[in-house]
């Protein structure tokens, strides 16, 4: 098999891996993958349904979609723009703020906790080799630019 479809194959695993253990976690407090990702975007800071769709390159309907289940589940706000009152901000509530402190996916630590099995050497080759291929990547991008 060549190199490049075994990191393809492993990078694959991860991701279904991650995806798995997020998804078991997020359905105890019955939130789904696409509303965790609107929520940690809104939790850095409000935006409006337009910038959240060019920040998760989803479509406009699909965020208001989701924007409109969290509202309803009172974890978001949508709240008027005092200056331009046609901009509409998305928010966190109080209420969410609350149930985040209880998923651990939502913690910074969730990641220490994830390899602290691992010796510090493991970790140092695996952020060697991750921004190595980040780096790569990256290159690829602007040749093709």
């Amino acid at each position: 098999m060549q190199k490049g479809m075994l990191i393809r194959d492993r990078l694959k695993h991860l991701n279904k891996i991650m995806g798995t253990m997020v998804t078991r976690e997020l359905a105890d407090v019955g939130i789904t993958m696409p509303q965790i990702s609107v929520l940690r975007k809104i939790k850095e800071g409000p935006l409006t349904i337009g910038q959240l769709s060019k920040e998760l390159y989803l479509s406009y309907s699909t965020v208001s979609g989701i924007v409109d289940r969290l509202e309803r589940e009172e974890y978001i706000e949508r709240v008027r723009d005092k200056e331009d009152r046609r901009v509409i901000w998305i928010k966190i509530t109080d209420k969410f703020e609350q149930l985040s402190n209880s998923i651990s996916v939502m913690q910074k630590e969730y990641f220490t906790e994830l390899i602290k099995d691992l010796s510090d050497g493991e970790v140092d080759n695996i952020v060697r080799s991750l921004q190595l291929l980040i780096t790569q990547l990256e290159k690829r991008i602007e040749e093709r630019t």
